[in-house]
């Protein structure tokens, strides 16, 4: 089953062989923490748990929380939880068993607690646009800690590769926040925090979110630059 927008582009996709399906970029097997992994903050929609279709014969309910893919986690779990609030408008869910497919219409309407309290559709959509970037954002640092990680094992007790494995630590120092209580947030935890500020309630984008989120942009590219350097590109 899928969920189609207005312009007929999937937007989450269910299947009876397992959870919620994504479209995402391969990389390390390496899950993020928990605290990493750009979920927290439930929203009006929920978190977006994956939904499993039951194909057994008779009469089923499956419930779309409005919401689109969350964060990249691992390869092995490329659909994250809590992903952006679709925008009221027009959309569409497609059936396909076999051979057979049936496409209906669905509407999509504003919440009236929403728009009484003067929050508009192009506000959503402003806010809808901010998020599905900063998630993006969120999925590209996960990747490149699951790298760092990778890397990290590979290298540990060569000898010969000790100075290597010291700059990847240095990198890893400054995008890895360490799991000590009260340490110093780094790289990975700002855009994760960043994520959750702007996608747990209905709400205007104001400019600090905008300008923070170009900040960590430039800062993330940064650090990428800095990996390939050392690594070489990703494959």
């Amino acid at each position: 089953m899928e969920i189609l927008d207005g312009a007929g582009k999937v937007v989450r996709t269910f299947s009876s062989a397992g959870g919620a399906v994504a479209e995402a970029p391969a990389a390390a097997d390496d899950a993020p923490a928990d605290d990493e992994e750009g979920g927290g903050g439930g929203g009006r929609g929920g978190r977006g748990a994956a939904v499993r279709l039951d194909k057994s014969a008779g009469e089923h309910r499956v419930t779309w929380d409005l919401r689109y893919p969350g964060p990249w986690q691992s390869a092995t779990r490329p659909e994250g939880p809590n992903g952006p609030e679709a925008v009221p408008g027009k959309y569409s869910v497609r059936l396909t068993v076999g051979a057979w497919t049936s496409t209906q219409p669905l509407t999509m309407i504003e919440d009236p607690r929403i728009t009484a309290s003067g929050l508009t559709t192009a506000d959503l959509r402003e806010q809808f646009e901010h998020n599905m970037r900063v998630r993006d954002l969120v999925s590209e640092v996960n990747q490149i800690v699951a790298r760092i990680r990778v890397a990290q094992q590979s290298l540990k007790g060569k000898p010969g590769d000790a100075m290597q494995l010291d700059r990847i630590d240095s990198l890893a120092s400054h995008l890895i926040t360490p799991g000590i209580r009260y340490s110093k947030p780094e790289l990975q935890t700002h855009i994760t925090y960043l994520y959750q500020m702007t996608n747990s309630a209905d709400q205007k984008v104001g400019h600090d979110a905008v300008d923070r989120y170009q900040e960590l942009r430039k800062e993330l590219d940064q650090r990428k630059a800095e990996l390939d350097k050392l690594l070489g590109p990703p494959k």
